[in-house]
């Protein structure tokens, strides 16, 4: 084998193909629509919403030696906070990676001085009047291009339709060297069709890079925001500390309940068994010479008593460890406790295999399903119960969804079932959220990310 050997260049239906499979992506698309209304949106809200709030920031800052400067300053505050909250709701809405507002300081019995001096020296609240006064710009801007840039596409597209009735200034129609600067002049009988196979080809090509300019336009609005917007280094440590605190606090209590339930199971279940099967043993030792068919009894008794026993320890082992989860997977393990609760359970899973699932994390899934499971069997009284568990779109977190069709009423009480699970999801970095109105359907969300950090 030659190993100085080229690799072969692809040929050029090769390369057409793939630019072809390339420009019509459908993850190249599917964003297009929604950051397409985000830049057409951001030109009437920059010429609405920082002028007003410029205005109330400016006439309030001239006149805060009156009282009605206050007002207007704190009011063109609460206004740049309500649209720096607003822009970060629409980029998520884009497609964006959601930006983390600040923790704004909490007014909740101040004085009216007291509430001033905390909004007017917050420096996030600077801020947000910072990105309002940058946004008449920047939505000015990026509101005009969209709409040039779509237009130009619509023009392109329709340009056939109503070009015969398109207004053209005189001169122009005199001098189509205007309109075609080259050293050949069209004749006045072709000159229709060449223009609109002109604006044809720049609508076509403003079609094919809108991807590119809408992801462009927004991702500058995403950076401007999360400038201006989000939280400071330092507080987003801080709060990713109190997260870390919380969770590790949330695991430990999981643990601890974890282990004083095992304790109670053994104690109840096992070491009773076998208490009661050491008697039996003794007293058929002690009958052996004078009542065979007596101790025979015994015997056989505890024979049957140590079989339970052994049903008890297997099903202790397999909560601490279930063999279907570590042989066959988490679908698999799911599925087997769907079949063997009482009430009529459906799961549907979609899981992305190329994803890797930390162990403790199935591990973790499984027991809450099982939990919630349990308790819908004790308290719920449903006839039904669909279990969905999925990947996130964003490839990093398990979301699992168990819903019944019980008489709802379920709660978080300190102590009990629900803030058990809850402890130990959060334990995982996970979120755990139940929605049970009085008269149900019941729907226990959580969301766990797929690999401890």
């Amino acid at each position: 084998m030659n190993q100085n050997a080229q690799p072969t260049p692809p040929s050029y239906p090769q390369t057409l193909r793939s630019a072809f499979r390339s420009l019509f992506n459908r993850e190249r698309w599917a964003p297009v629509p929604r950051q397409s209304l985000f830049l057409l949106s951001a030109l009437p809200l920059a010429l609405t919403v920082p002028v007003l709030m410029i205005v109330l920031v400016s006439v309030g800052a001239g006149s805060a030696i009156l009282g009605i400067g206050i007002v207007l300053l704190l009011s063109g505050a609460a206004l740049a906070r309500w649209f720096g909250a607003l822009e970060i709701q629409r980029l998520t809405w884009a497609g964006a990676v959601a930006i983390e507002p600040p923790s704004w300081p909490d007014t909740k019995g101040q004085t009216w001085s007291q509430r001033v001096r905390s909004v007017l020296l917050d420096g996030h609240q600077w801020s947000y009047i910072a990105h309002s006064g940058l946004y008449l710009a920047l939505g000015t801007f990026t509101g005009s291009l969209a709409l040039v840039w779509i237009a130009a596409i619509l023009n392109g597209a329709t340009r056939w339709v109503w070009n015969g009735w398109a207004v053209m200034l005189s001169q122009e129609m005199a001098d189509p060297v205007a309109w075609w600067p080259t050293l050949w002049s069209p004749p006045p009988a072709i000159h229709g069709p060449l223009t609109i196979l002109a604006y044809s080809v720049l609508g076509a090509a403003a079609a094919a890079g809108l991807p590119w300019f809408t992801r462009t336009l927004v991702a500058l609005h995403d950076r401007i925001a999360r400038v201006f917007l989000g939280r400071y280094s330092p507080e987003e440590l801080d709060a990713q500390m109190a997260g870390l605190r919380k969770s590790r606090q949330s695991g430990v209590a999981a643990e601890g309940r974890t282990l004083r339930k095992l304790e109670r199971d053994l104690h109840d279940g096992p070491q009773q068994q076998l208490l009661r099967l050491q008697l039996d043993l003794a007293a058929a030792q002690r009958k052996l010479g004078s009542d065979p068919k007596g101790a025979a009894d015994l015997l056989a008794e505890a024979g049957r008593r140590s079989a339970l026993t052994l049903d008890e320890l297997r099903n202790l082992v397999r909560g601490i460890a279930p063999p279907i989860l570590q042989d066959r997977g988490l679908p698999a393990a799911l599925q087997a406790l769907a079949e063997r609760n009482p009430i009529p359970t459906t799961v549907s899973t979609a899981l992305d295999p190329e994803i890797e699932i930390a162990p403790a994390v199935q591990q973790g899934i499984y027991f809450v399903v099982a939990e919630l499971l349990a308790n819908t069997t004790k308290h719920s009284r449903a006839s039904l119960v669909a279990i969905n568990c999925r990947t996130e779109s964003n490839g990093q977190s398990i979301a699992v969804n168990i819903i019944d069709d019980g008489v709802g009423g379920a709660r978080m009480v300190p102590g009990h079932g629900l803030a058990g699970i809850a402890e130990r999801v959060e334990g995982l970095g996970g979120q755990f959220i139940v929605d049970s109105p009085p008269d149900g359907p019941t729907s226990a969300k959580l969301r766990i990310p797929a690999r401890l950090s």
